[in-house]
């Protein structure tokens, strides 16, 4: 741990250092607050719980809009959540899911790529204040983020005023970032100049005009740690089906031992799909990702097995982020961390022939999948970066189980006749993944046999008849009315199935 005036190189703004409960007060209980964080990386973690105090002690009725990078820890979301009136562009914080149910909470599903890029624009309005977690603040005034980079960049650029939250307890992260900010018009866009993962073209540090700054806070909390389930069966099964698929594109398209890029959502399936990836025959593994994770850092160690890596976010368990103090040095070498808007970008996942894998929570017998609303209209969470990347991508994966068990002891089909929400549409998926297997969308055929193809390969096969039973209704030779009555007899006959699944 270091010191706050060995952290804070600037003098101008180290005599700008207040007790948090001081610097909360400069706040309107009705701003807008742009701040840093992705996946419980890089966030404000003392000023913004200190904020929901005063706000509770002062201002019960503050309605402020809350704008982040992605999802926050709940120990820092939940505190201030009565608070926010508007939120964006994701959150898995259950504390605001509740009051996005009961309307008391605005938020909007933004696609992470756009998102920045629409703050930089004015699409949001006018940014009050912006609270940015730092590691160092240089001599010149401009920062060194942390963990992560979300919208930190762009927040700097467009608050009036600024925050700066500087964390002495955590790494100091000079060399990570690779900082540039999007092009805003009417000025010309120009062609990114990345062909390869650990290119860079901006800057490692944020620079903005240091006269913004109203406060400079200390934080002395690591990142919460995030949380994994331990890996099941079915886990490693889906995780060995899609190194499986991935083995079949090596021999088919000629890739040899050097694999495309990895694109990876977060969470259990996602880590065994990396650390089946690990066992496989692939070398020289490159991840051009949104969130640098627990399974990635065995490769780290390994000069055979790992190349580089580039993410907006390093996000880590306890255990993780032990290994990473460890390799922190190798890491940095390694491991590029960039603006989101950069991380996501669709002419960058292109170029790169990136292979994109994520978890939604349900896809149906046409392609289509939903990673977002359960039952169609409760939101889980946002969309976060996957669209970015499924539709962008050289191969697009979704993998997810065949069947979940629910609170209340059914237990239903994850390979449904049609999702309730759409996220992602079947002209963006190539291939779905479960423990049963996999089915492609990389041919010319008509929907009913793609369909059959899902039912076939990914479907429990406690639920194959039942799905059939449904696709057979598509056919020409039923009317309207018999159709009708068919779809209305399933639904019941689904019903019942869920209820009666046998026990494993």
């Amino acid at each position: 741990m270091t010191s706050l005036a060995e952290r804070v190189e600037c003098p101008e703004l180290l005599a700008k250092a207040m007790p948090v409960d001081e610097a909360v007060k400069l706040v309107s209980s009705r701003g807008t607050l742009a701040i840093s964080g992705f996946t419980k990386a890089g966030e404000p973690k003392v000023f913004l719980p200190a904020l929901a105090r005063h706000f509770a002690a002062t201002a019960s009725d503050a309605k402020i809009a809350l704008l982040s990078g992605a999802s926050l820890a709940e120990e820092v979301e939940a505190p201030l959540a009565p608070f926010i009136g508007k939120r964006g562009p994701y959150m898995s914080s259950s504390a605001s899911r509740q009051l996005i149910h009961k309307e008391h909470m605005e938020f909007s599903d933004v696609h992470l790529s756009h998102f920045a890029r629409n703050l930089m624009y004015g699409f949001y309005g006018e940014v009050d204040l912006a609270v940015v977690e730092v590691s160092r603040i240089r001599k010149d005034g401009s920062v060194v983020l942390t963990s992560s980079v979300g919208i930190s960049a762009e927040a700097l650029d467009r608050a009036k005023h600024v925050v700066l939250e500087v964390n002495t307890a955590g790494a100091d992260y000079t060399g990570f970032h690779d900082i540039v900010l999007p092009p805003v018009h009417p000025n010309v866009g120009w062609p990114i100049p990345i062909t390869n993962v650990i290119d860079r073209v901006g800057t490692p540090y944020v620079r903005f005009d240091p006269k913004k700054v109203i406060a400079v806070v200390e934080s002395r909390l690591p990142d919460y740690p995030v949380s994994f389930k331990d890996t099941t069966e079915t886990d490693r099964d889906i995780a060995r089906n899609v190194v499986a698929y991935l083995e079949k594109c090596r021999d088919h398209f000629g890739w040899g031992k050097r694999i495309p890029p990895l694109q990876s959502g977060v969470g259990n399936i996602a880590n065994a799909v990396i650390g089946e990836l690990y066992d496989s025959p692939f070398t020289r593994l490159r991840f051009w990702t949104e969130v640098f994770q627990d399974g990635m850092m065995r490769f780290v160690e390994d000069d055979a097995k790992f190349e580089a890596a580039s993410s907006t976010a390093i996000s880590l368990s306890t255990e993780g982020r032990r290994d990473f103090d460890r390799l922190a040095a190798r890491c940095r070498e390694r491991l590029v961390l960039r603006p989101m808007w950069l991380s996501n970008h669709s002419e960058l996942v292109t170029r790169l022939f990136v292979i994109a894998m994520n978890t939604p929570l349900e896809v149906d017998i046409y392609g289509h999948a939903n990673s977002t609303h359960v039952d169609g209209v409760r939101v889980m969470n946002g969309l976060g970066g996957s669209g970015d990347f499924l539709r962008n991508a050289y191969l697009s994966i979704v993998h997810t189980p065949s069947v979940r068990k629910l609170k209340d002891g059914r237990t239903v089909s994850c390979v449904m006749p049609y999702v309730g929400h759409i996220d992602h549409t079947e002209h963006d998926i190539k291939c779905i993944v479960t423990e049963q297997g996999y089915a492609l969308n990389t041919e010319i055929r008509s929907p009913r046999r793609r369909a059959l193809d899902i039912i076939e390969s990914c479907a429990h096969p406690y639920f194959r008849p039942l799905l059939k039973e449904y696709l057979s209704f598509s056919r020409e030779d039923w009317s309207e009315a018999d159709r009708r009555h068919g779809l209305a007899g399933w639904w019941d006959e689904y019903t019942a199935a869920c209820r009666a699944f046998p026990a494993s």
